[in-house]
């Protein structure tokens, strides 16, 4: 079975080679027919071997040790990646509508060779789809957000090429150039939605947020009930390190218990979790003597979970 890294690799690769080739082929056509919308599309996509090359060298990163600086690893090299990428394709989607905005007041709509044009945004929007599905899959595969992040890059790729062969399309039939222009107004907004979208989920996970779709605190909070010997499992934090996560929480003890029996349920919650949860990289228990009451820090303990989507009201 391949390794995460060889996946990640082979991946980044085949997105590079991919976005290549697609961009030479659009920019020569534009040059060649001086259609402006293929070679935006093309620019575009010349833009996506940056965000695959981004991709390549945060998986690289991502997966050195620990060290004397990072301590909790460089898992968030991709989460850095990923806002980098929402802010290229912020910056594709920004150039199109001024490039759109500047042909309508400019009326420099004529070009040459439709059917050509036609041809390679068709092509384009096939190996654009090709390449998102291929990613996508990656992405979930391996729970990268880099990736995913790349995959919906192509996806809006994808409607920058259709697009375009809408555009030659609708021109062809009314000799209205200016639909060109229109169309490709409408798709730099789309475009420019998802990027914030992107930049958004990205800031989430590097402020230490957990999307309430994601049942690990539930997962955490089943494996600290179900052992033995332990009691009110509460101030439960995690983090998410790429596709790590960091666990804390605090459990409760009878307090005529010896240090060593107490170190050794703690130990066993940890193990628990870590092997009932392959995700989970390292757990910090904090043990408490039973009834304890004392002001504490926030942390989240079964109301706050069962509230959560996915949540147990056990």
């Amino acid at each position: 079975m391949k390794s995460r890294e060889e996946r990640a690799k082979k991946g980044a690769i085949i997105g590079i080679a991919g976005n290549v080739f697609l961009s030479a082929l659009k920019i020569l056509t534009g040059l060649f027919t001086g259609s402006m919308a293929i070679t935006a599309d093309g620019l575009d996509s010349a833009t996506d071997i940056m965000t695959s090359v981004i991709t390549l060298v945060s998986t690289n990163l991502s997966k050195r040790p620990p060290d004397e600086e990072h301590p909790y690893g460089h898992e968030r090299a991709e989460t850095i990646a990923s806002k980098i990428i929402s802010m290229i394709i912020f910056f594709a989607g920004a150039q199109l509508a001024i490039f759109s905005i500047q042909k309508l007041i400019s009326g420099k709509l004529v070009f040459e060779n439709l059917p050509i044009v036609l041809s390679v945004a068709l092509i384009s929007s096939t190996g654009k789809y090709g390449l998102y599905r291929y990613k996508l899959h990656i992405g979930h595969k391996i729970d990268s957000n880099v990736f995913i992040a790349d995959a919906m890059n192509m996806k809006n790729d994808i409607f920058i090429s259709l697009s375009v062969a809408a555009g030659m399309v609708i021109v062809k039939l009314t000799g209205l150039f200016i639909f060109d222009a229109i169309l490709g107004l409408f798709v730099s907004i789309f475009v420019i939605k998802t990027s914030i979208e992107l930049f958004m989920s990205s800031s989430f996970e590097l402020m230490d947020g957990i999307q309430p779709k994601d049942d690990i605190y539930r997962r955490v909070l089943e494996e600290a009930i179900n052992t033995d010997g332990v009691s009110n499992p509460h101030r439960i934090r995690i983090r998410k390190f790429g596709y790590k996560y960091f666990v804390e929480l605090d459990l409760e003890v009878k307090g005529d218990i010896t240090v060593n029996e107490a170190h050794e349920l703690s130990k066993t919650v940890e193990r628990n979790i870590k092997q009932n949860i392959p995700k989970v990289y390292d757990v910090h228990v904090h043990i408490e003597p039973l009834g304890n009451v004392e002001r504490e820090t926030f942390g989240l303990d079964r109301s706050h979970i069962s509230r959560r989507k996915g949540g147990t009201d056990g």
